[in-house]
């Protein structure tokens, strides 16, 4: 192979390089049902191994199951430990973004957790189920339509 060829070779692929690296500055995410996704965000940050072992889970349930992590969420010592609602009252909008700064997730002011079953009497939710060593958030932006994001994740158990 001769110095010309091989330097048009490296000039080829220079010219691909360039060509896609614009396409990792897209972002691909889905931008529909943006507040439900941030919900089930909020879910799964609480469920996570970390933060289980930092609240009360752990004093409630030793050998916790995504059955009692369920249970336990919704339970009062637990919503004491929810990620804030976007724009409550608790902060101001200078602490509000130094919160978000640590990676806590908010909760979409406009959006309610609901253990087991969707609530008919209340509008834009995500319905949180257990199942055995899983967790399914369902997000319904009508509770009596089906759900229009469905995120399963596996519950690890705490050791």
């Amino acid at each position: 192979m001769s110095i010309e060829r091989t330097n048009k070779m490296y000039v080829w692929i220079a010219i691909g390089f360039l060509l896609v690296l614009p396409l990792f500055y897209f972002d691909f995410s889905p931008k529909e049902n943006i507040e439900l996704r941030k919900g089930i965000a909020a879910v799964r940050y609480m469920s996570a191994p970390r933060q289980l072992q930092r609240s009360s889970f752990l004093l409630a349930y030793p050998n916790g199951t995504s059955e009692q992590f369920l249970s336990w969420m919704f339970s009062p010592l637990a919503v004491a430990e929810w990620p804030p609602y976007e724009g409550g009252l608790e902060f101001s909008p200078e602490e509000e973004a130094m919160i978000r700064k640590t990676g806590i997730p908010f909760i979409p002011a406009n959006l309610v957790l609901i253990p087991h079953e969707p609530d008919f009497e209340k509008g834009r939710q995500v319905v949180i189920r257990a199942d055995i060593g899983m967790l399914i958030a369902e997000g319904y932006e009508d509770p009596e339509d089906s759900p229009v994001v469905v995120k399963k994740w596996p519950f690890q158990e705490i050791e």
